[in-house]
């Protein structure tokens, strides 16, 4: 464990070591856990500013003013100025209803996009124990600043980008940011800088923190998010519909122009009644305004809502991607939680039995060496669960003692009684479990080399094993059993290694269906997850995508001009951070033209939920998720999505019916006239 004296400038990746964070206060060489002093609390709040995300407000009145402002409604409130002008009330009243509707509909979508930036701005609402001058204060997250020295314990979410200096090594849950399942270790082979937005699962550090705000990767995904909620959304469908009322409307001007010429020269129009023949000129020009359209939209819109909701178990939250969903081409996924179950499982058909066990002794001797009270161990929680699925007792045995997992021994042991019997049952990382000295001695107190360790034959073959099952994407349980108490026959305990037990994030079981019944509606399927390459491609054979699954690391260092040919070409990515996901899906719509939708659960989908003209939030998703996504699902599993599709498309028939009559009906009436 490094000490924390040597450590007086933060260790940071490229990004990291940007001019814009030189200027962090470095540690009190004497005392690093003393924190900062006044005058570079002050000193580093005016270089860097506050641990928050600005949010730039919009007065409720604005947002409704807004809604009068555009194409259509300029054409509308055009028709209704002539309505008054020409005396006809009947008709001025109902455009001006018809107005005002639409605008209340309108404002009602925004001010729920309004609601969702104030939720999300509530996430760094918390408080946090902060070292300063030489104290230790509790602060609100809002107030942290480069510099400071806080204090990470178990359950707490890390408020800003930091950097571990002194304490135990930390089990971090980075799910929010890369979507793996099991825990990762501070420091240790991902370095010492733990990110915002993960969660403290074990143990208690000091940290130094090294970037805030906006400047972390989690806060450049929510300032994302932000800057595209603050943006008017105009959905494909509808600006097609625009295209089709703009062009009608220009041929109608162009009408009204010819009109104005023929009666005002040819039949002395100009001398004769001015204003008649302004008049009537007007009424060609907004009889070609399909005044109805927008009400038309907002409220099959609403309706189709509703029906999905209530139907498909699909809560639309913005009605611009309930007409988008209807055209999606291509749907990016996160795998975690939105593919697959999110819960580490014993794959039993790949369990790796030693001549001499079975498979469901090596489950048993799994589960008696397990803690079923662990129930936030993905390990042992899915080893219960494997045993409990087998259906075989337990009874005859009795756990005495269990030897906790500890990171730098990387085992498990434990003590069974079996009547006059003991067994001593260990559990952990398979060159661990053949031979305690593997890579290195430990302080463990029990050691042993399995009694078949010096058959290369039999090592061989438990090294392949392992190696094909890893490079499949299974994280592996090694398991060894010796009969007696192993730490009363020292020396002579006689280990044997019972086999392997593969661990994989199992895909839900409508997700196989789901893909190929997407594939059949022409809507591809690319995967991303921040889980690791191999793990996304035996996610990707087991679910029927394609298993070209390209590292995140491939495509960010890519140059400009065949990145996009990357993303094109590849069935998913892994190993990827949001700022990928988010890039993958702006690169499909603005550069490929597709309609591109983004299912995801966790915090890191947020910014990619956000860019996509379709955010599918699933069923259990976070907050931020939810408020990022415009379809949030409350059935578990991506049926749902399949059927929104067919629904959205049933709808948008009905109001592209509606469109081509009205348009036809405006024309007939322009020449009519």
């Amino acid at each position: 464990m490094k000490d924390a004296e040597t450590l007086t400038e933060p260790l940071l990746d490229e990004e990291g070591a940007a001019d814009a964070f030189v200027n962090i206060p470095p540690l009190n060489p004497e005392d690093p856990l003393s924190g900062l002093t006044n005058e570079q609390i002050k000193q580093s709040l005016a270089t860097f500013g506050k641990n928050e995300i600005f949010i730039p407000e919009t007065p409720l009145w604005k947002l409704f003013l807004k809604q009068f402002i555009g194409f259509l409604p300029i054409l509308i409130e055009l028709a209704a100025i002539v309505s008054i002008a020409v005396r006809d009330y009947t008709d001025f009243g109902i455009i001006l209803a018809m107005l005002v509707i639409n605008a209340c509909l309108g404002f009602h979508e925004e001010y729920k996009a309004k609601k969702s930036l104030d939720e999300l701005s509530h996430q760094l609402e918390s408080e946090v124990a902060v070292r300063r001058n030489g104290e230790t204060l509790q602060l609100n997250v809002k107030e942290l600043v480069p510099g400071d020295v806080v204090l990470l314990v178990g359950g707490t979410i890390v408020p800003a980008d930091t950097q571990w200096i002194k304490g135990d090594t930390v089990s971090v849950d980075t799910a929010p940011l890369t979507g793996e399942p099991i825990p990762r270790k501070y420091p240790g082979e991902h370095g010492d800088i733990i990110l915002s937005g993960t969660t403290v699962v074990a143990g208690e550090c000091y940290g130094r923190v090294i970037r805030t705000g906006e400047h972390t990767e989690i806060g450049n995904a929510q300032k994302e998010i932000m800057a595209d909620k603050t943006v008017t959304v105009v959905s494909v469908f509808q600006k097609k519909i625009m295209l089709v009322v703009q062009i009608l409307v220009s041929a109608s001007f162009a009408l009204v122009i010819a009109v104005l010429l023929v009666q005002g020269l040819y039949y002395n129009g100009f001398q004769d009644n001015v204003s008649q023949t302004i008049l009537d000129a007007l009424v060609i020009l907004i009889a070609s305004i399909p005044i109805a359209l927008p009400l038309v939209l907002q409220v099959n819109m609403a309706l189709g809502a509703s029906h999905l909701a209530t139907t498909y178990n699909a809560v639309v939250t913005s009605l611009p991607a309930l007409q988008d969903i209807a055209s999606m081409s291509m749907l990016c996924s996160d795998k975690t939680g939105t593919l697959t179950t999110a819960n580490m499982s014993i794959i039993t058909d790949q369990i790796f039995a030693s001549d001499g066990f079975t498979a469901e002794e090596v489950i048993l001797y799994g589960f008696l060496c397990s803690n079923a009270d662990k129930k936030d161990d993905p390990i042992d929680r899915a080893i219960v669960s494997a045993f409990n699925d087998t259906g075989n007792s337990k009874d005859g045995y009795v756990q005495t003692e269990i030897i906790g997992f500890n990171p730098s021994v990387k085992r498990v042991v434990a003590f069974v009684k079996s009547g006059d019997k003991t067994l001593t049952i260990a559990k952990g990382l398979p060159a661990k479990i053949l031979d305690t000295e593997a890579g290195a001695p430990d302080d463990h107190e029990l050691q042993w080399k399995v009694d078949k360790i010096n058959d290369h034959a039999f090592i061989k073959s438990v090294e392949a094993t392992d190696t094909d099952l890893s490079s499949s994407g299974y994280k592996t349980i090694a398991i060894a059993v010796c009969e007696g108490n192993a730490r009363e026959l020292g020396d002579a305990a006689v280990w044997k290694f019972a086999g392997l037990l593969p661990m994989l994030d199992p895909p839900r079981e409508d997700t196989p269906a789901t893909i190929e019944s997407l594939h059949h509606a022409n809507i591809s399927v690319k995967m991303i997850t921040g889980d690791h390459a191999n793990v996304g491609k035996e996610t990707s054979r087991l679910i029927g995508l394609g298993t070209n699954v390209l590292p995140g690391e491939e495509m960010r260092n890519a140059p400009s001009e065949t990145k996009n040919d990357i993303i094109w070409n590849a069935d998913g990515f892994a190993a990827v951070l949001p700022s990928d996901k988010r890039e993958i899906v702006l690169v499909l719509r603005n550069h490929f033209g597709l309609v591109t939708g983004m299912t995801g659960d966790g915090v890191n989908d947020a910014a990619a939920l956000s860019a996509a003209q379709v955010g599918i939030a699933v069923a259990g998703a976070t907050d931020a998720a939810k408020n990022a996504a415009d379809l949030i699902l409350t059935e578990e599993g991506l049926s749902p999505i399949y059927g929104a599709v067919l629904e959205s498309r049933r709808i948008f028939a009905r109001i592209k019916a509606y469109v081509v009559y009205r348009v036809a009906a405006s024309i007939v009436l322009v020449l009519t006239l």
